[in-house]
């Protein structure tokens, strides 16, 4: 039986991996970002199902823990994808910091090097966070599949009826 630590690394691992595979078209350092965010996502995502139905007892696995809860998760691929877009979209315009001319040949400067500091820091939590959202459902679903391939494995829909 996969214990926390396991559904965490396995989360983590299959997070980075997904984000990365959802990031490949991005750039060198925008990449890593969402990896990251991918690999904290899963960190996260892995253990959830336990936190929403605690082992009690190894027949503890329910909704939360069902294939029925997997398929919404692939089912919602849609929804993540616009997350994901949106995610990328505010990090772009996060990227736009004012300019002013400067000098005869009116040469645009950064208008505040705080400005672009801050500009850096905001593009690089909304790539984190394109990340962490693919991790996160990747975490949840390396979860199922470990459980899966348990003795108990994991029902169908759901043992509480």
């Amino acid at each position: 039986m996969a214990n926390c630590r396991t559904h965490k690394l396995v989360g983590a691992a299959s997070g980075a991996v997904y984000a990365g595979y959802r990031a490949k078209d991005q750039s060198g350092p925008n990449w890593w970002s969402e990896v990251a965010g991918g690999a904290i996502g899963g960190f996260f995502g892995g253990p959830l199902p336990d936190a929403v139905e605690p082992a009690t007892s190894p027949w503890h696995r329910d909704l939360a823990h069902s294939c029925t809860a997997g398929v919404t998760i692939l089912a919602m691929k849609n929804t993540l994808e616009s997350w994901e877009a949106a995610c990328r979209e505010n990090a772009e315009k996060s990227r736009a910091i004012p300019m002013v001319p400067q000098g005869a040949g009116f040469v645009p400067v950064p208008a505040d090097p705080l400005a672009q500091l801050l500009s850096g820091i905001v593009e690089l939590f909304w790539r984190f966070l394109a990340g962490f959202l693919n991790g996160l459902a990747a975490g949840y679903v390396s979860h199922l599949a470990l459980d899966a391939v348990t003795p108990g494995s994991i029902p169908l829909l759901t043992t509480g009826f």
